[in-house]
């Protein structure tokens, strides 16, 4: 009867009927810029051609920037796929919304395009250097090639409020705001 008891009693000593861990949130990132008001486009159709997301900021951990300089990676909080896979739609709506082209195809489509456009993510963290501070930042980088001659650049940063704890809806609004600064310079 001793025997049983310890072994009834293993389950509860190791931890096995308490309280359980925290859940683990995935976030989605969805872009949330304005679609520009109706002008020509200045290219009849661009092709996303190659969206990167720079380390360490491509792993499905949110990247937490810390008052002593040091990175974290958020072991509750995390994108619900690697974010560069999850910004390839996102690059796509930007684009859209940029109003800089006339349509935009994914990279396998077999519709000829007049511009290339590459995009890479080199910032991508939440930055709680700042005492009381909890921000989404975001720096793009865009390049664009026109009819495989001219390469044009342009630089994007953006930044939201993320205190409310709604990591997806701030890391959106970030990403979005850089977007729209890049692709704007290109008007």
């Amino acid at each position: 009867m001793k025997k049983l008891i310890a072994l009834a009693l293993i389950p509860v000593v190791s931890g096995c009927l308490s309280a359980s861990s925290p859940k683990v949130t995935q976030w989605l990132l969805e872009y949330k810029g304005t679609k520009r008001a109706a002008q020509p486009a200045k290219y009849e159709v661009g092709r996303v051609s190659q969206v990167l997301v720079r380390s360490p900021y491509n792993e499905t951990g949110i990247a937490v920037m810390r008052a002593d300089g040091s990175m974290a990676f958020d072991p509750y909080n995390e994108y619900a796929a690697n974010p560069t896979a999850l910004l390839k739609g996102f690059v796509y709506d930007a684009m859209d919304a940029s109003g800089l082209f006339g349509a935009v195809v994914n990279p396998s489509s077999s519709v000829r395009s007049s511009a290339m456009v590459e995009v890479l993510v080199s910032r991508l963290a939440l930055d709680c250097r700042k005492e009381g501070e909890r921000k989404a930042v975001a720096s793009v980088r865009v390049r664009i090639l026109v009819d495989a001659e001219k390469v044009l650049y342009a630089q994007g940063e953006g930044e939201a409020d993320a205190k409310d704890g709604n990591y997806g809806a701030a890391f959106s609004l970030a990403l979005s705001a850089a977007l729209s600064s890049a692709f704007g310079q290109f008007r």
